[in-house]
C-alpha cells in the first residue's frame, strides 16, 4: 500500500512539472517572403522631361551666358547595348548685354546611343552622338551703348549640327530611371560654327511588355 501511495505521488509531481514546461515552451513561425524581380524584356520606348543648364563657348561665350534648359528624350531600346534616340531641346542662352533680349536655342537630333551595363547593377552608362538643326531666335533691340540709336535686326535661323555626350542612369523602379547626362554640341554656320555644353537630368520612363 505505501508502494501505491509513493507511486501516484510520484506520477502527480511529474504530470505537475510536464504541465509547467509546457505552458512555458513557445512556437515561433518564421515567414519568408520572396520578392519577384521583373525581368526588362527588349525592345521598348522610353520618355524621358529633363532640365538642366547650357554653358556657351569659345566664340558663342563672348556674347552669351549660360541659363536655363528643357528638353524631352525619346528611346527607342533595341536591347542590352544599343538604343537610339530623339532629341527635342529648348535652350536659353542670355546677351552679355544687359538690354539684349534672351537667345533661344531649339534643337531636334537622333541619333545612336550604346549603353554600359553589368548584371548586377540596375544603374547603367552610355555614350550617344546625334545629328540635326538648330533653330536660333533672338528679338531685335537697340544697342544702348550705339549713341546712334541702331536697331539690331531679329535673328532668326535654322542650321545643322552635331552633338556627343555621355551619361548614366539609375534604376529606382522596374519602369523608372534617374537619369544624368551632358552634351557637346556645334553648330554650323556660313563664318565658322556656334559650340555649347548642356548639362540635364530628368525621369526616364520605360514602356515595358
Amino acid at each position: 500500500m505505501r508502494f501505491v501511495k509513493s507511486f501516484l505521488t510520484v506520477l502527480i509531481f511529474t504530470m505537475c512539472v510536464n504541465n509547467f514546461a509546457f505552458g512555458q515552451s513557445t512556437t515561433t513561425t518564421t515567414a519568408t517572403t520572396t520578392r519577384t524581380v521583373k525581368k526588362t524584356t527588349y525592345p521598348y520606348f522610353s520618355i524621358n522631361p529633363s532640365g538642366g543648364v547650357i554653358f556657351p563657348l569659345f566664340q558663342l561665350s563672348e556674347t552669351f551666358k549660360p541659363n536655363a534648359t528643357i528638353g524631352l528624350d525619346l528611346g527607342y531600346r533595341v536591347n542590352k547595348e544599343v538604343g537610339f534616340f530623339l532629341d527635342l531641346g529648348y535652350y536659353f542662352i542670355s546677351s552679355s548685354q544687359a538690354s539684349a533680349p534672351v537667345g533661344k536655342y531649339i534643337e531636334f537630333s537622333v541619333g545612336p546611343r550604346y549603353y554600359f551595363t553589368h548584371p548586377s547593377l540596375k544603374s547603367s552608362l552610355f555614350v550617344e552622338g546625334g545629328v540635326g538643326g538648330y533653330s536660333f531666335n533672338q528679338a531685335s533691340f537697340v544697342n544702348p551703348a550705339d549713341p546712334s540709336g541702331t536697331v539690331i535686326p531679329q535673328i532668326d535661323e535654322t542650321r545643322a549640327g552635331v552633338n556627343a555626350g555621355l551619361g548614366a542612369t539609375l534604376g529606382v523602379s522596374d519602369n523608372v530611371d534617374i537619369s544624368l547626362k551632358s552634351k557637346y554640341h556645334m553648330v554650323f554656320s556660313p563664318n565658322g560654327s556656334s559650340s555649347f555644353i548642356t548639362t540635364m537630368g530628368g525621369i526616364n520612363i520605360k514602356f515595358l511588355d
